[in-house]
């Protein structure tokens, strides 16, 4: 065996947990989740399994139950303190106990303890929990059931998440079986599986479906499932009825509020503002990542507005910044420097220390003005989540934080709670999905103005109570979908037909909004004892809690309220009837699926990891890193070039020369795709493109043929035209990507002397 700092090798070793079932009901945009963990100690000694596994971060757990031969055993949520003291004690009595915890620094990481399980014994735990789904910007509902747990990285270098241990794929030595039923608010459009080949059988009018994986799960990547509605951009109101027979919030009726606000067909734009983009450059980012991550920034940086501040900055051990002293016009000497920066980038920084560029950023000065914006983009696998997200909170007044999430295993708790801390917003983007259009809705996002003075009113009979969860209306953007939820007190003896309305107040810029949505209090998601709206609404309010750090006792009082875990409180039960355990149990850690293994190349063989290995962090630092570390890194990264190396004068000119070359050379030879991100670097930054060798080329089309089409005699315009032409012909599929930049040329277009003909009639005569 080859245990170090995490890594696990599973050969000849006894893994009690053979088989995880784990079932999923979407009703529109919550999914409620039944999972049977089946445990068999097949060794002549009681064992104790610990299971670490991931969830995604705004996950509510309110189910912890366990049969063991023929006993049906429910847990308590308590105080997580005293949920650790009743294990420990039962453990230590010789009874059979489990704990169900979330860890201590990661909202999404939870670990299941099972103790004392007799030799030969058997036992089947039942873990269940509730998510709200995403909505993608091409406007899909998704879910992820996530599978991959990858190891978090401290100043000291990688360390397992919470007491994980890791093993590849083929290694994993327990099966899992998923299926999920559907059931939309509108007729259901299609379902797609990203990852993994689907079976669907639909029903119903098509409101109804039923999935299941058409192959056996491989342990490789998270199971993610899209669901198209026939329209899902709708706002609705759902009720949830209370249970009469529970107590607290369970008791109440729950409203779930999803509101989405249609942009104005004119969206005023605001002050161009500071963009900053935060590139994760750490080991972990190589390969594919990175490449994606390489053209995503060209993208972004061509779509920028004119008259913008910018910055870009990349990140590992170590950060640094494309501009020294702070953000700087964009303009052609600046976006020049930035593709330089862009070309050479590579995942060679060391670790993902993200505090420091975040701080570094945050102390620089604001320009008046010019409104700040970060987009952060990483892996998401750092110990010190809660520090950095009550750092971007702590500037969420001047700065908001946009972020992506990239890749199998990122952390939840940290892009969510970065984006949710810096009134922002987040995305996921996984190995099998285009990170590009993801980044550029972000940025689309950023540069639309956000609602203010937002109100929300009630129009609900005289003795209905409520309270809004959470309490602080949420920071509303155009376009994008928002959840609230609703805690009705008082609802007994109330006609369940009368109609009610929410109202919604606020204003675009200077132009006031306002949007009404009717209801009655017939409950409209039967959901039997799951609650999963209530459980939802519960979890929301924990969160908030959580990042205004209110006291303790007030969070513990919600989730044993609800059933929901938190960071707290924590599950546990105890087979008081079951026969005593003598003697001490041998521990059993069931390994957790990590992605390590397919970061920058192949898995390295488990001799090759038993070692030390020497990285330079800087030019002039180096130290060893763990053989966690070493899984991540193909080679040692060289020392980065002074800035005078590598943003010296005259290096536009040898880009541009650089360029060229390649281009002529290798045209005829470029797939589309290459062809298109070729044609985007050649725009400059006020979006126009020049009539250069280059570019016709690419277009494949000649200087004099394209000048006979286009009858004007500005060189720049007839490029620009014929660009746009080309773009709309061969990439429609991909406008989401360009069409900001393609807005920017439109614009610059109609600057410009046309000789009495529209843009658009121009564009129609190029045959490309």
């Amino acid at each position: 065996m080859c245990d170090i700092k995490g890594l696990l090798s599973t050969a000849g070793i006894p893994v009690p947990l053979k088989e995880i079932d784990v079932s999923v009901t979407i009703n529109g945009f919550v999914a409620d989740v039944q999972s049977t963990l089946l445990y068999i100690n097949t060794e002549e000694s009681p064992i104790k399994a610990i299971f670490t596994f991931p969830l995604d971060d705004q996950s509510a757990v309110y189910k912890f139950e366990a049969d063991i031969d023929g006993r049906h055993l429910s847990a308590e949520c308590h105080d997580k303190e005293k949920a650790k003291e009743i294990y420990d004690d039962a453990i230590t009595s010789g009874h059979t106990a489990m704990l169900l915890q979330e860890d201590d620094s990661a909202g999404d990481i939870f670990s299941c303890k099972l103790g004392n399980l007799p030799s030969k014994a058997e036992a089947k735990i039942f873990i269940a929990f509730a998510t709200e789904l995403d909505l993608e910007p091409d406007g899909k509902v998704k879910f992820t059931l996530p599978t991959v747990l990858n190891p978090r990285y401290s100043p000291g270098g990688l360390a397992p998440a919470g007491q994980a241990r890791y093993a590849t794929g083929n290694a994993i030595p327990y099966k899992l079986n998923f299926k999920l039923n559907v059931r939309g608010p509108q007729k259901i459009k299609g379902i797609l599986g990203p990852n993994d080949k689907l079976n669907v059988d639909y029903s119903e009018a098509q409101q109804v479906a039923k999935v299941s994986l058409a192959d056996d799960f491989k342990f490789d990547h998270d199971i993610s499932v899209l669901v198209e509605y026939e329209n899902c951009n709708v706002p609705q109101i759902v009720l949830e009825k209370g249970d009469p027979h529970s107590g607290g919030l369970l008791k109440e009726d729950v409203l779930m509020v999803n509101i989405f606000l249609e942009p104005p067909a004119q969206i005023p734009r605001t002050n161009p503002g500071e963009f900053i983009f935060i590139i994760d450059r750490s080991g972990s980012m190589g390969g594919v990542k990175i490449r994606s991550a390489k053209e995503t920034l060209l993208l972004f940086l061509k779509s920028l507005p004119v008259n913008c501040y910018f910055n870009v900055i990349g990140f590992g051990s170590r950060f640094e910044s494309l501009f020294q002293e702070g953000s700087l016009k964009y303009n052609e000497e600046s976006l020049k420097k930035a593709e330089i920066y862009q070309e050479e980038m590579e995942a060679d920084m060391g670790g993902t220390e993200i505090l420091g560029p975040l701080e570094h950023v945050f102390k620089q000065k604001l320009i008046e003005n010019y409104p700040r914006q970060l987009f952060v983009l990483t892996d998401g696998e750092v110990v010190n989540t809660k520090d950095v997200i009550q750092l971007a909170g702590s500037n969420s007044q001047h700065t908001r934080v946009f972020t992506v999430g990239i890749g199998q295993g990122a952390s939840t708790a940290l892009v969510r709670g970065l984006a949710k801390a810096g009134k922002g917003k987040e995305i996921f983007v996984t190995d099998f999905e285009r990170l590009q259009p993801k980044v550029i809705s972000l940025l689309q996002c950023a540069m639309q103005p956000v609602a203010s003075d937002v109100e929300i009113t009630w129009d609900l009979p005289s003795p209905v109570m409520w309270i809004m969860m959470p309490a602080k209306i949420p920071y509303f953007f155009l376009g994008v979908r928002h959840i609230s939820y609703l805690m009705l007190c008082g609802t007994d003896g109330v006609d369940p037909s009368y109609v009610c309305s929410m109202i919604l107040k606020g204003k675009i810029v200077s132009t006031p909004f306002e949007y009404k949505e009717t209801f009655t209090f017939h409950g409209t998601m039967e959901t039997g004892t799951s609650a999963p709206i209530h459980r939802l609404a519960a979890k929301a309010q924990i969160k908030e809690l959580q990042l205004n750090e209110a006291p303790k006792e007030q969070i513990v009082t919600i989730s044993k309220s609800a059933n929901v875990i938190s960071k707290h409180t924590a599950f546990v039960m105890v087979d008081t009837e079951g026969k005593l355990v003598d003697g001490m149990s041998v521990e059993r850690v069931v390994p957790t699926f990590t992605a390590c293994s397919m970061r920058g190349g192949p898995p390295i063989p488990m001799s090759r990891l038993c070692c030390k290995k020497q990285i330079r962090r800087g030019p002039h630092a180096a130290t060893e890193i763990s053989t966690v570390q070493a899984f991540s890194y193909s080679g040692p990264p060289p020392p980065p070039p002074p800035p005078s190396m590598s943003l010296a004068h005259g290096e536009g000119a040898k880009l541009e020369m650089r360029r060229s070359c390649g281009i002529s050379k290798r045209s005829t030879e470029m797939s589309q795709s290459e062809k298109m991100m070729d044609i985007i670097r050649l725009q400059t930054f006020h979006g126009s493109w020049s009539l250069g060798k280059g570019l016709l080329n690419l277009l494949e089309i000649d200087e004099s043929i394209l000048k006979q089409m286009i009858s004007v005699q500005n060189d720049t315009v007839v490029a620009t035209v014929a660009v746009i032409a080309w773009l709309r012909k061969y990439h429609i599929e991909r406008r989401d990507e360009w069409q900001m930049l393609e807005t920017k040329a439109l614009e610059w277009l109609e600057t410009q002397d046309l000789h009495g003909h529209t843009v658009e009639d121009l564009i129609s005569r190029v045959m490309i």
